[in-house]
């Protein structure tokens, strides 16, 4: 090894790696401290609230100690709520903000130094490679301009989880309410409304960020997937306006104008339609427990308590044990630079340096960065990896997918799963080592061969180990690419089920890969829990399903039916859970789950 890469692996490795290192670490413990308060806080005031409220009502429904009861609960929800919810994104944004933007500004200096330190002794021993360095500069710059585009996503994803947590509120107001609170499902509406635009402002942000980053930093994929993703949001804008901007593009202001109430008015619909969905939804979960467990045993209402009926958000307790599956550039079995000269990792595309990714959208939104950090890997030491092997540079990581993707791909199953009665809790995203040829691309499918074995090893990496498992807790695994089926066809995600009633106990857990485009493709997750928690392609009469259903599958469903058109052109804009998949849910839950989950 020569001096000039001498000098590159001794500051990436001493000084450039521990500094992201712990930079990364303290953006972590923001996230921490936000589930902190959700979990220790916000739910178990939640649920002594809704205690205080069932000990109400236990009063006749004419005696004014029950009204002003009932009256005093709904003004501690109020005031808890502000004071908890306030608190939290306070700390919450102030941490992220200074976090974020000390790091931007640490890292860049410090890569700025680094760089003029390896350019000068470059210069006076391998000067050809001094002049190569500079393509490295230009990446320290585009790799600071997308980390002022990561600020703002966080950003508007904060504002998008104020609006949520405004949701829930309006959600147990609705509950103390009784059926009278079904009118707050019109604000509801209103509200989801407007964080369904915010969402969409987010993703033509990080469509932006693309097309920009993979412009000047001559990545054809990361281009693609940037015009994908930006076309994508802007058809979403379309469906969520009603259509408006076409019309004020013609000058028509009074019919956007229209358009655009008509749209309103439609996701007020949608609440209300939610909102009475609860309600049920609560009744559905109250008869499938006292009819398994027996009513009024002690089983039942500790299920029940557990459940938080009544509290918002509702919902049974599972933990998604979350994991990026990686490459290490030090493993010597999967030789990552036998792997891209085979075409089945393309490390510049991956770590978005000037690669042409075959002009494929179906690549995985990864990132390779030095191992134990979140700094990107230099245009120098991928070359030199690439021309000397394992051990040639300091050690690297290559992830399936970037932590902020995953991040957000939990976030939506934690939003969706709700509507079946089952609040996900999620940890820190881990990592878990590749440590097969069979796991890159997954060896696992619907077919024998591949079936389903190689899976459930991965399941068994991360502390499953069968039947005894603990089923609220739920392995999701995130990898590059399934093997192709005999029709040549790749799986978008893939489940491992535990339903002994029909005779079916594996290891269980979900393993799914990303794609473009991402709005389309960020339903897989929550697809696949589904599946975890009993669902299947058929809907609970064994009948096809439509686009506007989370579980729909090309493969079985019928496609478009008039309940999609009028979900995504005049409701909420996006697939959901009808009631009968709570229904199947909470057979599982309080069947084959019932021993684990309930006991």
């Amino acid at each position: 090894m020569g001096a000039c890469q001498e000098v590159r692996t001794w500051i990436t490795s001493k000084v450039l790696v521990p500094v992201t290192q712990f930079i990364t670490e303290a953006r972590e413990k923001c996230e921490e401290v936000r589930r902190w308060v959700e979990e220790k806080i916000s739910r178990p005031v939640d649920e002594w609230v809704s205690r205080q409220e069932r000990s109400c009502r236990e009063l006749p429904w004419w005696n004014p100690l029950r009204w002003f009861c009932e009256i005093v609960t709904i003004l501690v929800k109020i005031v808890v709520w502000v004071v908890v919810t306030v608190g939290k994104w306070v700390v919450t944004l102030v941490c992220q903000i200074v976090t974020i933007v000390v790091g931007i500004i640490v890292t860049m200096v410090l890569r700025l130094i680094a760089w003029l330190v390896s350019f000068f002794v470059c210069l006076f021993t391998e000067p050809l490679e001094a002049l190569k360095s500079f393509r490295d500069l230009w990446t320290i710059v585009l790799d600071t301009v997308e980390d002022v585009f990561g600020l703002v996503t966080v950003l508007l994803d904060d504002v998008i989880g104020i609006l949520e947590d405004i949701e829930h509120l309006l959600d147990t107001l609705a509950t103390s309410l009784g059926w009278l609170g079904v009118i707050l499902g019109i604000l509801k509406g209103i509200v989801r409304f407007a964080r369904d635009l915010i969402d969409i402002v987010k993703d033509v942000v990080v469509g932006a960020k693309d097309i920009v980053l993979g412009i000047f930093g001559f990545s054809l994929c990361r281009l693609l997937r940037g015009l994908t993703n930006l076309g994508t949001s802007a058809a979403r804008a379309l469906l969520d306006t009603g259509f408006a901007p076409v019309a004020l593009l013609f000058g028509a202001v009074p019919l956007a104008a229209v358009l655009l109430a008509i749209r309103i008015i439609g996701a007020a619909a949608a609440g209300v339609r939610d909102t009475v969905d609860l309600r049920r939804l609560q009744q559905i979960i109250t008869d499938n427990v006292n009819s398994a467990l027996g009513e009024g045993s002690v089983r039942a209402l500790r299920a029940i308590r557990t459940i938080g009926i009544g509290a918002n958000p509702m919902g049974l307790p599972f933990t998604v044990a979350a994991r990026r599956l990686f490459i290490s550039s030090d493993d010597r079995e999967l030789n990552l630079q036998q792997m891209h000269t085979d075409g089945i990792i393309n490390l510049y595309a991956l770590a978005g340096k000037w690669s042409d990714c075959n002009g494929d959208i179906n690549e995985p939104e990864g990132e390779v960065v030095y191992a134990g950090s979140d700094l990107k890997v230099s245009y120098a030491d991928l070359q030199t990896f690439l021309a000397k092997g394992p051990g040639s540079i300091p050690e690297f990581h290559v992830f399936a997918i970037t932590r902020a993707r995953f991040r957000s791909h939990l976030e939506t199953a934690q939003r969706k799963a709700l509507a079946l009665g089952v609040q996900l809790f999620l940890p820190t995203v881990g990592t878990l080592r590749a440590s097969s040829p069979e796991h890159v691309p997954l060896n696992a499918g619907e077919e024998d061969p591949p079936g389903d074995t190689v899976q459930q090893v991965l399941f068994s990496a991360i502390g499953r180990t069968g039947k005894n498992d603990d089923l609220s807790i739920i392995p999701a695994i995130s990898h590059f690419h399934y093997v192709l089926s005999s029709q040549g066809k790749e799986h978008f995600g893939l489940t491992s089920w535990f339903r002994p009633s029909s005779e079916d106990e594996r290891i269980s857990g979900v393993t799914y890969r990303n794609r473009t485009p991402d709005w389309v493709f960020r339903w897989v997750l929550i697809h696949e829990l589904g599946h975890y928690l009993g669902l299947n392609h058929r809907n609970r009469a064994e009948g096809d399903r439509s686009l506007d259903e989370i579980m729909f599958a090309p493969s079985t469903g019928i496609g478009l039916r008039a309940s999609a058109v009028f979900e995504f052109l005049l409701l909420g804009g996006e697939p959901r859970f009808p009631l009968d998949d709570a229904r199947t849910v909470w057979q599982w839950i309080t069947t084959d789950g019932a021993q684990s989950l309930l006991p």
